[in-house]
């Protein structure tokens, strides 16, 4: 009893790490398996920027209001964007952006009290210009082409005052680049125009990176086995013998996990759905407290003898 006991409670534990992936291996190797593109996470990690102006969304009272005027009089261009997206928000809720206008004015120079005034206009303007445009054409042109709207509507500041987006929209022309690179050149030649494009700054500069760039743009088209065997030359392309090891045995760790779960959660879900059909069947005379007590054991013993075999001695 006491070792059914056992196996049952290491069951549970073992799928409640396999859901969630959480192994404590070296932050080294975690970061270099987990397969995303960094370019990717440059546009997510942009709006971390942006925390400590939210803020004044939107903003009621008076003395906040003066704070908000404050941040604006001292911000510079690259801080602007929200700042000036949420005096327009407080001012408009208050129904006294006339006279906020007038304080600013006050308390600004010209040229960015022009920007804050003229804002909504402009921001009007972007917005048509943006839907009439055609960007039924590739990545690296459409970037081009909304880069152009942007200079057109705000001018020369454009690229500093909405510095996220660009770079957001360079990264994905770099990406749509890099796509194409790796349709087309060997796999050495990729591999060096990478290193190229981090040390000009236009992708990440570093291994662990550069490793998961290339993971992710060379194999996309490729078999478990081909896609195996490029894991593994990459690896001791970039790192030494033993973090090379050391990556693919967690990568080799990740993939038997998301087979395990994915095995676990179609077994699960045809369990579930013979239970449903006794219950329609053969159970319809239970009470519904007599079939949840009954579905529960079930679904508890069905775990049980998933995990038994799983851990079995083969």
């Amino acid at each position: 009893m006491k070792k059914s006991l056992l196996c049952f409670i290491v069951a549970v534990l073992v799928i409640a790490f396999l859901v969630v992936f959480d192994y404590a291996d070296s932050e080294f190797v975690e970061h270099v398996t987990n397969i995303q593109s960094p370019i990717k996470e440059q546009h997510e990690a942009s709006h971390h920027n942006q925390d400590r102006f939210e803020q004044f969304e939107p903003i009621y009272d008076g003395e906040r209001v003066g704070e908000l005027v404050k941040y604006l009089a001292d911000a510079d261009i690259k801080e602007l964007k929200p700042l000036i997206e949420s005096f327009w928000q407080t001012c408009s809720l208050r129904s006294e952006c006339d006279e906020l206008l007038m304080e600013l004015q006050n308390q600004l120079s010209f040229s960015k009290y022009r920007l804050i005034a003229e804002y909504p206009a402009k921001q009007r303007e972007f917005n048509q210009l943006t839907e009439s445009e055609d960007f039924n054409t590739s990545t690296v042109e459409k970037v081009e082409r909304i880069k152009n709207i942007y200079m057109q509507v705000w001018g020369d500041i454009a690229a500093e005052l909405f510095h996220e987006a660009f770079s957001f929209y360079d990264a994905r022309a770099t990406l749509a680049e890099l796509t194409a690179m790796g349709n087309k050149l060997e796999q050495r030649e990729f591999l060096a125009q990478l290193k190229a494009l981090g040390q000009q700054g236009k992708v990440p500069s570093s291994k662990n990176e550069q490793y998961s760039i290339a993971i992710e743009l060379l194999g996309a088209n490729m078999n478990p086995s081909e896609f195996s065997n490029l894991k593994s030359q990459l690896a001791q392309h970039y790192f030494s013998p033993v973090k090379a090891n050391a990556v693919l045995a967690r990568q080799s760790q990740v993939v038997e996990q998301q087979k395990t779960v994915k095995s676990y959660q179609h077994a699960l879900n045809e369990k579930k759905a013979a239970l449903r059909t006794l219950r329609a069947t053969e159970l319809s005379h239970l009470s519904e407290q007599q079939w949840q007590s009954h579905y529960a054991a079930e679904v508890k013993a069905f775990r049980k003898m998933f995990f038994g075999e799983l851990n079995a001695p083969r």
